[in-house]
């Protein structure tokens, strides 16, 4: 990677469960511990963000969206202008919601380029206040960036107005109100296992390209990121977004989300190191570390493990 800053955003507006606020610190807590000062040496740049315990969730369909369009709204700001400065960045990221106002402010730095996305994660996060069973946000990020509603598959008869009208607005984070911010085949998942039917229909529907945790079995994960990066090879721009629920619970259960069945740490490391290594990558997101639901840390200090063997920074 390039010359590179960090950029932190502690929101957990998004989550079901509270703690992944404290998640970049448990990161910073776990680099300290085990002697990586990648946060003496590169460039940090914090995002300020409501406290959550000050407001009330508002409706059910989609908890906090007000409150998480003002997020991403700075979030974009602070994104735009790392990438346009010549940064690539390391996101340390609360709650999954917060990588639509990431990705709005990658388009918004490259409004004429040819972007895409590399999600690895358990889940699709491909709902909208729609379809959401919970109304948690961190389950919508791709439908935002992707501008998808997916009402043919709704599970919620009517929405309130003022629900449909924050989430048209949030579908446009940014000045220049680009949306969708990519197109289905720009996008890529890894990892996913723990979808609700209405998920797996829109990812089919658009087809979505994914590989499942059995995909790294056979035909293994060597092909997988080859055929990844041959993918994205002619692309100006990649964005790597990785939930650590994408690991399996074993490696720890320091994650809101935990599923069965996820990436062993070596797994992970190998990912992680092809994916930022390719010359066009501009950014990595670690995001859902949540210290509270873990014991000694071991989440974060898995994150703090991949980033000093698997990446380099400029």
């Amino acid at each position: 990677m390039q010359r590179t800053k960090i950029l932190i955003c502690s929101s957990e507006l998004g989550a079901g469960v509270r703690g992944a606020s404290l998640g970049p610190d448990a990161i910073r807590i776990a680099a300290v511990n085990n002697f990586y000062n990648i946060f003496e040496r590169l460039h940090l740049d914090e995002i300020k963000v409501p406290m959550l315990n000050r407001y009330s969730p508002e409706n059910k369909s989609a908890k906090y969206i007000k409150l998480i369009a003002s997020t991403h709204r700075k979030i974009c700001k602070k994104m735009c202008a790392a990438l346009q400065a010549g940064y690539s960045t390391l996101i340390l990221s609360g709650d999954h919601s917060n990588a639509a106002g990431f990705i709005a402010g990658f388009r918004e730095a490259y409004p004429d380029k040819k972007l895409g996305v590399i999600w690895i994660d358990a889940h699709g996060d491909i709902h909208s206040p729609y379809t959401s069973p919970s109304g948690n946000m961190h389950g919508m990020p791709v439908a935002m960036v992707l501008g998808l509603d997916n009402t043919e598959h709704r599970t919620r008869r009517k929405l309130k107005d003022d629900v449909i009208k924050s989430w048209e607005k949030i579908k446009m984070t940014g000045k220049q109100k680009i949306t969708p911010k990519l197109l289905p085949e720009d996008f890529i998942y890894i990892g996913i296992r723990d979808l609700q039917e209405q998920e797996w229909d829109i990812i089919h529907e658009k087809n979505i390209k994914y590989y499942t945790p059995d995909h790294l079995k056979k035909p293994g994960i060597e092909k997988v990121i080859e055929e990844v990066t041959a993918y994205f090879a002619d692309y100006d721009g990649i964005y790597i977004s990785f939930d650590v629920d994408s690991m399996d619970p074993s490696v720890s259960v320091g994650t809101g989300t935990p599923v069965p069945g996820g990436l062993t740490l070596d797994q992970a490391k190998k990912l992680l190191k092809a994916f930022t290594n390719m010359p066009n990558c501009k950014a990595l997101e670690i995001t859902e570390v949540n210290p509270i639901l873990d014991t000694d840390n071991k989440m974060a200090t898995a994150v703090v493990k991949i980033l000093r063997e698997a990446v380099t920074f400029g």
